[in-house]
């Protein structure tokens, strides 16, 4: 407590002690004080001046101002003569609620104290975070980019003015907040910065004019990351895994993206390995973009976009030529099937009791069944596949010998 304080606080509380029988301060209609003066909420950023209404005829000697914040009180300023004209300097105080109430001192010593007012002081700069800085945890510094602005959350109960970047102390960016109590921003660093270290300044200014100001020394790197995908493939179907096959970046690859289209089935990690699961099924069977993104820890977004057709619909296939169900075969048999898709017939399959036993990729798809080689009774199926992996099988057939 200040010399000030002290001083005054003493005086207050050797006035009170020797009204000892008087009654607790009353807060009656007819009190001396009709009105403190000051409004419920009102913002103070430094001294100020008051005028509290005084009931006509009024005895009072000595008006005090109770100012408590906490378990900390302040009884050291007032006026002692009539116009009652309060100065009131909240110097103890930093940003905080603070409870004011007066107490008005009669010519016998009695006091009475008005009910109390909440008023808040701003003394210091508004408080903001980052949204999207620094770095990841374990990557020591912090790096930014030309292509990924610093985003930060601002607050500040009186107002927030403004908030400045500055790059090695040249102002570069502004951004007007209107004197709002908070505020999201989003500062873009000089376009024609280039790679290396840099020192950034964030300064906010709140409508008192107090300011935060805050230096930090950044990595510029405006290079994006560049890297080979699988699948690399054109023809895709069902739930496949998208993954950097090589990736290359000035520091770090902190996340990836995969998906089809506008967004459309895929997803984002930054878990290591570094995949995404994409659902073609997302998208109708035909021409689609498949794109890849990578992501450093400035910021930077690397894409590339390949050209993919998706199939998801299984080819047909149709038996031709083989003996009828149930049928005794007693020697060699020829088998032929047909099979067709959109984007093509990768091969057919012979199967005899569900294990291939013979495999034909040319059109005119024809084996050779040699029944002594199995079972007195066994099944027999054709299997088609396409080129994008889709498979339908015919019916089976049940042969014996």
């Amino acid at each position: 407590m200040n010399r000030r304080l002290a001083a005054a606080t003493t005086a207050v509380s050797a006035a009170l002690a020797a009204t000892m029988c008087v009654p607790s301060p009353a807060r009656a209609a007819d009190a001396p004080i009709i009105d403190i003066g000051i409004a419920e909420g009102a913002i103070v950023n430094g001294p100020i001046v008051f005028r509290p209404t005084v009931a006509d005829g009024a005895d009072i000697t000595a008006i005090h101002i109770n100012a408590v914040a906490g378990t900390f009180g302040d009884l050291s300023q007032g006026d002692y003569a009539a116009p009652w004209e309060l100065h009131w300097d909240p110097l103890n105080f930093g940003d905080q609620d603070v409870t004011l109430s007066l107490i008005a001192v009669d010519s016998a010593g009695n006091w009475t104290e008005t009910d109390p007012v909440t008023v808040y002081v701003d003394r210091w700069g508004p408080t903001y975070r980052f949204e999207n800085y620094p770095a990841e945890p374990g990557w020591g510094g912090w790096y930014v980019s030309v292509r990924q602005p610093l985003r930060i959350s601002a607050t500040d109960r009186a107002g927030l003015n403004r908030v400045e970047l500055l790059q090695n102390g040249r102002l570069v960016r502004t951004v007007d907040l209107g004197n709002k109590t908070a505020g999201k921003v989003a500062l873009a660093l000089d376009p024609a910065t280039k790679n290396g270290v840099v020192t950034l300044t964030i300064r906010l200014v709140d409508r008192f004019g107090n300011v935060t100001s805050n230096d930090f020394t950044a990595t510029v790197d405006i290079t994006p990351p560049t890297g080979v995908f699988r699948p690399s493939g054109t023809l895709l179907r069902g739930t496949f895994t998208a993954w950097p096959y090589d990736l290359h970046d000035n520091v770090y690859v902190r996340s990836m993206a995969s998906y089809l289209d506008d967004h459309k089935g895929g997803g984002a990690t930054d878990r290591s390995p570094l995949s995404v699961r994409v659902n073609s099924r997302a998208v109708k069977d035909g021409k689609h973009t498949l794109s890849f993104e990578l992501t450093d820890l400035a910021g930077n977004t690397g894409v590339v976009r390949r050209t993919v057709y998706i199939d998801n619909t299984v080819p047909s296939i149709a038996v031709t030529k083989a003996p009828k169900n149930k049928a005794k075969l007693t020697k060699k048999v020829t088998l032929k099937a047909k099979a067709s898709d959109k984007y093509g017939v990768a091969k057919v399959q012979l199967l005899v009791n569900g294990k291939v036993v013979a495999t034909d990729v040319k059109a005119g798809y024809q084996f050779t069944l040699n029944p002594k080689k199995y079972g007195k009774k066994f099944t027999v199926q054709m299997r088609a596949y396409d080129k994008a992996g889709n498979v339908r099988s015919s019916a089976k057939r049940t042969y014996r010998r």
